[in-house]
């Protein structure tokens, strides 16, 4: 193996044998394995029109009744010219304003009635080389479909550019750049550069650039659209519960006589980085960035190439690499005297360039020693290598990847396989079935030796640089970061964190005898059973095939945020997340992920609502077992080790320094602490939360963790016998809980006042180009008993979002993606309806106004059959579809057994949803739109701080 950043090699002739260059080259997997170019999946049709028009078909039944369709144009920002840049997302946008067969506005309007929602379910995106368009259709009849395929038609030769849809649109693409850029945006397109500036596509960003866009003309447009959007450019792909031939028959008499105009453009070339470039250093100051150092290699991209047995054992042999010195960082990372708040390696590429970065975050301004701690462990696995053990570990981390996608075959809804269908004719790749992948990787990865790992590791590593970046509020020079890396240049990690995890015994196989089941009940609707085990544990079970090899587990207890202090509450939404990472008392976290490389199986969502603590987790029917093991263990013998506590003071600096730069958080944090000035239900002061510790995470939460009466919840493809075993084993087999009040009676939600306020008005440390507004109508504290008015209302907030968007968006061009939505949780906060603009600042309090206007028209009555329509076929839609699976199961069970509204809201929600009338809309909005809403505007701060850079060779 050469050498690395100037770091001797180690192994002598065996780094050069025929073996290690063969891995790298793959050709060596040939010689050993099946014919690359396997047979493409035979459940997809595949086909090219006369035209050149490629297609895609497959019949798929979830959600039942679904069609998804997607069209591919192989063009994106990559093909324009200097005064063309953003031209492609431009297009893309206009696309959605109005084509020859659907005027202005119409192709939302066109859709719907039939519960496509603009955004979620009709939506494109436009990246480097392409375009892609997407269109999901929940329970289309055959003349709907044949008008969303006749849409896609008009998207591929029908676009209408005028001149005031362009200008209102230019307004439109323009929110988008200023709603998704940033200071952390602008740091990293000025690293981009630093690294490649020769590198076409770094100057290339389908957002564009301001000039380009306002200089942009219909006639400008038109001239791309036409010399690019041509059928040989494009594959369109269908998938859905159809038969193939009827799909196929409505693709040919969509696009059949798509023909392209003019004389085909000509590509432009790739223009890979230098290939020699000296080491060189180089820094981004801004007051919101976080402390970051990066050291990257750059070298030639990968251009589209066929998906073969040599591909994927080459992509593989990066990904183990990455996964194994990613773990020695992270084990690292956990260390008592670590200098590193968090480190990852990675190897992205693309087309045009290919990058491999180590990235570095410090603890506090240790700086030099955190870089010097991240060089070290890459210097060490230069010199000596993964383990045998390690690469094995790594390999089945992507196997349960490749296997999870092969026992989820039969449950893949028509969205995901459009997408994935799309993404790999796009990537010029053949389409396999799960099964087909399955066996490639397994043959991709026989016999990969720890010689090749490092072989992939040299050849990684082995482009220009090492390029050196840092980002901060005060950053060094570019020189002394250059001489940081330097001085790091030989030294190498120990191993004895890496050797004790690989030691590791797992503490938590046996919780005592299996505990005994001493009730079973049935019920019947919706038909699940309830088992009561002897230590008071409650599991409500239910087998089901809808999503195959899949089973859905849920684990509630406790009181929530009712037995949580006000003064603690914070505390508890900080250390939720951080469960899983703290650990357990007999296995920390790192030792965890040793001995369980699949994430799947550690990995849950640990949360609190109003009322209860839950964890929620997605695992494969025969991992349920070991996963149940490890929940049990954190209920019962929680960690909370204090190895983020020298960490926390630079975690939460990074936090409050991002959260005051995005105008929507700033005027959140700000909005909280003006209704409530108690602050119990806010973010504290930055100094009360940087002196947060593992202790006081362990005082909060292990009481309900380990105390707590528990609700166990198991929905999916497993039977109740193999079930009930995994829960007796486990939590059965815990000592028995008392059932006990746990509620306090002083806790603080969230109350709005009755008077009237005045708005409430904050800067913002991010661009001067960013505003935000809030407008809150308070609603009332929910209860089952209102779950009628409570949908009235959740539809009335989306007839009054789809309006608010085609106002300030699609007529006025002055925003990108305001948001209208309702919070009603039971009885816990005050609910509220709520508008959530992000705008320029001098358009900020005009958009507030025209929300204000269309409250005051709802509230005087003006909503039709029409507008309740279109917002409620989405709602039902989207219920229907996730009935189909096991999560639907889970969420309906779980924690009904202590209260029944949870099963009573899951089985009313699409009747009472139906039963939703425009009186029901207009009353809600005549008695909850009446009183003058609750503003709140975030503005930039008088003196909007600048990012400065500076270079050093």
């Amino acid at each position: 193996m050469g050498a690395v950043f100037g770091l001797p090699a180690q192994g002598g002739e065996a780094d050069k044998s025929p073996t290690a260059r063969a891995a790298v080259s793959g050709a060596g997997a040939l010689a050993k394995t099946v014919d690359p170019t396997l047979a493409p999946d035979p459940a997809v049709r595949q086909g090219v029109l006369p035209n050149g028009l490629r297609y895609q078909l497959m019949s798929n039944a979830v959600p039942k009744g679904a069609v998804s369709i997607r069209l591919g144009v192989e063009v994106g920002s990559f093909e324009e010219a200097d005064a063309e840049r953003g031209v492609a997302h431009f297009i893309e946008h206009m696309a959605f304003r109005a084509t020859r067969r659907y005027p202005d506005g119409a192709p939302d309007r066109v859709f719907a009635p039939w519960g496509v929602v603009f955004g979620r379910d009709q939506n494109a995106v436009t990246d480097l080389f392409s375009t892609s368009y997407m269109l999901d259709m929940p329970h289309p009849d055959d003349r709907q479909l044949e008008t969303g395929l006749a849409w896609l038609r008009d998207v591929a030769d029908g676009v209408v550019f005028t001149d005031e849809g362009v200008a209102r649109e230019r307004g439109v693409v323009l929110a988008e750049m200023e709603t998704r850029g940033g200071p952390q945006v602008d740091a990293r397109n000025a690293i981009s550069r630093f690294q490649a500036p020769e590198v076409r596509s770094v100057e290339r960003l389908p957002i564009g650039v301001r000039e380009t866009l306002n200089a942009a003309t219909p006639a400008s447009l038109k001239r791309f659209y036409d010399a690019w959007y041509r059928p040989e450019h494009a594959v369109l792909t269908v998938v859905g519960d159809r038969p193939l031939d009827a799909l196929e028959a409505m693709v040919k008499t969509a696009f059949a006589d798509w023909t392209g105009r003019g004389s085909k453009p000509v590509r432009s070339k790739m223009s890979p980085p230098r290939a020699k470039r000296s080491p060189e250093g180089f820094v981004v100051a801004g007051e919101s960035l976080p402390t970051a150092i990066s050291a990257c290699a750059m070298r030639p991209g990968v251009p589209p190439q066929a998906d073969t047995v040599a591909f994927q054992r080459r992509e593989t042999l990066s990904l183990v690499w990455q996964a194994i010195l990613n773990d020695r960082l992270a084990r690292r990372a956990a260390a008592a005297d670590t200098h590193l708040l968090g480190a990852l390696a990675m190897s992205p590429k693309s087309r045009e360039l290919g990058t491999t970065c180590l990235v570095a975050m410090p603890v506090n301004a240790a700086w030099r020693e955190a870089l010097a701690e991240a060089r070290a462990e890459l210097n060490r696995f230069a010199q000596e290598g993964p383990t045998e053990i390690e690469v094995e570990s790594a390999i089945e981390k992507q196997r349960s990847l490749v296997r999870g996608a092969y026992l989820g075959a039969a449950s893949r809804t028509s969205p995901d396989l459009a997408g994935g269908l799309m993404a790999k004719a796009l990537a010029g790749q053949v389409v396999r079935s799960p099964a087909a992948s399955f066996y490639v990787f397994d043959h991709a990865v026989e016999d990969l030796s720890v010689e090749e790992v490092r072989a992939a590791f040299a050849e990684d590593w082995a482009g220009s640089g090492p390029l050196l970046s840092m980002t901060g509020v005060e950053p060094p020079t570019g020189e002394a970061l250059l001489a940081a890396w330097n001085n790091a240049a030989t030294t190498l990690a120990s191993s004895a964190a890496d050797a004790r995890a690989a030691s590791a015994v797992w503490g938590y196989r046996d919780f005592g005898r299996a505990g005994k089941v001493v009730e079973r009940k049935t019920i019947d609707d919706p038909g699940f059973v309830r088992l009561r085990f002897a230590n008071g544990l409650i599991l409500n079970f239910k087998q089901t095939k809808a999503q195959p090899n899949k089973v859905e587990a849920r684990v509630n207890f406790g009181a929530g945020r009712r037995e949580i202090a006000d003064q603690d509450h914070a505390i508890a939404q900080f250390a939720a997340p951080m469960l899983v990472t703290g650990g357990l008392r007999k296995n920390s976290f790192e030792e965890i992920q040793a001995l369980f490389p699949v994430s799947g199986l550690w990995n849950f969502q640990f949360d609190f609502g109003a009322q209860s603590f839950f964890m929620r987790s997605s695992v494969f029917s025969d991992d349920l077992t070991t996963h149940l093991q490890i929940l049990t263990a954190y209920v019962s013998d929680p960690g909370f080790r204090g190895t983020l506590d020298a960490r926390m003071p630079t975690a939460v600096d990074m936090v409050y320094r991002t959260l005051l730069s995005q105008p929507p958080s700033a005027l959140s944090q700000a909005m909280s602490l003006r209704l409530d000035p108690t602050g119990a239900n806010s973010m504290p002061p930055q100094a009360t939360m940087a002196a947060y510790r593992a202790a006081d995470f362990d005082r909060v939460l292990r009481p309900a963790l380990t105390t707590a009466p528990l609700e166990v919840t198991i929905a999916g493809d497993i039977d109740e016998a193999q079930a009930m075993q995994a829960v007796a084993s486990t939590f059965g087999a815990l000592p028995p809980r008392a059932a006990t009040p746990r509620g306090r009676p002083d806790v603080h939600f969230v109350r709005y006042p009755a008077e009237a306020i005045e708005p409430v008005r904050v800067e913002h440390q991010g661009p001067a180009d960013k505003a935000a507004a809030t407008l809150i109508w308070p609603l009332y504290v929910a209860t089952p008993e209102r779950r009628s008015e409570e949908y009235a209302i959740k539809l009335l907030a989306a007839a009054f979002d789809t309006a608010l968007r085609r106002r300030i968006r699609e007529e006025l061009g002055k925003t990108y993606a305001p948001v209208v939505s309702s919070f009603t949780p039971d009885h816990g906060d005050q609910g509220s309806l709520l508008v959530s603009i992000e705008a320029e600042p001098r358009d900020i309090a005009l958009l507030a106004e025209e929300a204000e206007r269309l409250a005051a028209r709802f509230r005087n009555g003006e909503i039709t059959e029409q507008m309740l329509d279109d917002a409620r076929q989405p709602v039902l839609a989207s219920a229907q579809a996730r009935r189909e699976t096991a999560g639907w199961w889970a969420e309906a069970m779980a924690g009904s057994a202590r209260d029944p509204a949870i099963l009573a809201e899951a089985l009313q929600f699409e009747p009472l949803v139906n039963a939703v009338t425009v009186d029901d809309l207009k009353a809600a909005a005549r008695t909850w739109l009446a009183r003058p809403p609750i503003k709140g505007f975030a503005y930039p701060a008088a003196k909007t701080a600048q990012a400065s850079t500076g270079a050093a060779r």
